[in-house]
């Protein structure tokens, strides 16, 4: 991996939407130092073979400005439990969307159907649609995804202990604009509750929890 800045087409859009200004209804998040890496460079978390399907492989929701809406993506219950586990949770708050896929501001009021994929469920990739939507700095869409049905013995040596640990501290969230381009790590923070990790979201693309 090399140190750079955000690819081409994530930079067009944060300073595109940093042109409005700070009053929280325009404006992107800044530019982090990040790197970037091809698939081969990078380790994806795998799905634990005991892992339950997942209940659905796709939802849509409507964010709408002025409101706080989310989409998540769950596995099915295991045999004889109550609840089920997520893989991924989406969510805009109210002043979070800006501008439409077309770069239209959006008024109070205004909806935009959001769609999240599991597109790889062995890699735990996620894509979220449509392309193109801005999003505010200040109060900015956040992306979780949840890895508590991957394998946990993450080095692959046969137990699970403190190494282990070592490697999930290490754990980002990774985008991909398109299937075969490099994938951009974006600042990331591990769940308190464990087994998630959280980010910003800058624009519409393809994720995953890799290190």
């Amino acid at each position: 991996m090399r140190p750079t800045l955000f690819p081409l087409y994530l930079l067009i859009a944060f300073l595109a939407a940093c042109e409005g200004g700070s009053d929280g209804v325009t404006g992107a998040m800044p530019v982090p130092e990040a790197s970037i890496a091809d698939e081969s460079q990078l380790t994806f978390l795998q799905l634990d073979p005991a892992a339950p399907p997942l209940a659905q492989t796709s939802v849509s929701f409507y964010a709408v400005r002025g409101q706080d809406r989310q989409g998540e993506i769950w596995y099915r219950a295991r045999p004889g439990a109550i609840d089920s586990t997520r893989i991924a949770r989406f969510r805009v708050r109210k002043e979070s969307l800006v501008s439409d896929a077309q770069g239209t501001p959006l008024a109070i009021g205004d909806s935009v159907l959001i769609t999240m994929t599991v597109v790889d469920q062995a890699r735990q990739i996620v894509e979220l649609q449509p392309s193109g939507l801005t999003f505010s700095a200040v109060d900015p869409a956040r992306l979780t995804l949840w890895y508590l049905e991957t394998d946990h013995d993450f080095n692959d040596d046969g137990m699970i202990n403190g190494a282990d640990r070592a490697i999930e501290n290490t754990f980002q969230i990774w985008g991909q604009e398109h299937p075969g381009d490099p994938f951009v790590s974006l600042p990331s923070q591990l769940g308190k509750s464990g087994d998630e990790v959280e980010t910003k979201i800058p624009g519409f693309t393809r994720y995953a929890v890799a290190y």
